[in-house]
């Protein structure tokens, strides 16, 4: 039973970006509180939820984890669709993977207007 005064907020965000850029390693260690020196590349998308007490607001983060493989760029706008937030991630030690940052910006764009 809800608290007077009290919202429960639905979130739907996705992480983009190239692989190895760390997308999988955030997100595990934002839900799980873990951190894996190393973890494998993520086939299609994961899914994973967390749910943040926020002031008066319980906020459930529905959260997916997209593949950074070329190959699996064309199924990005599927699990952005109806998204209230992306993340892009990328490697701060590879400027291509900044680079390539700039692109998925640019693509987020298009889809909104």
């Amino acid at each position: 039973m809800a608290t007077i005064g009290h919202t429960n907020l639905n979130a739907k965000l996705v992480l983009l970006g190239d692989m190895g850029a760390g997308k999988s390693s955030l997100v595990l260690r934002f839900v799980k509180g873990q951190f894996l020196e190393f973890q494998e590349s993520t086939i299609g998308a994961a899914f994973f939820s967390q749910t943040l007490a926020v002031n008066d607001a319980t906020v459930k983060f529905e959260i997916w984890d997209t593949a950074g493989q070329e190959r699996y760029h064309s199924l990005a706008p599927m699990y952005y669709r109806g998204a209230a937030a992306a993340i892009i991630v990328y490697d701060i030690t590879n400027l291509d993977s900044f680079t390539r940052a700039k692109k998925w910006v640019q693509e987020l764009q298009k889809q909104v207007k």
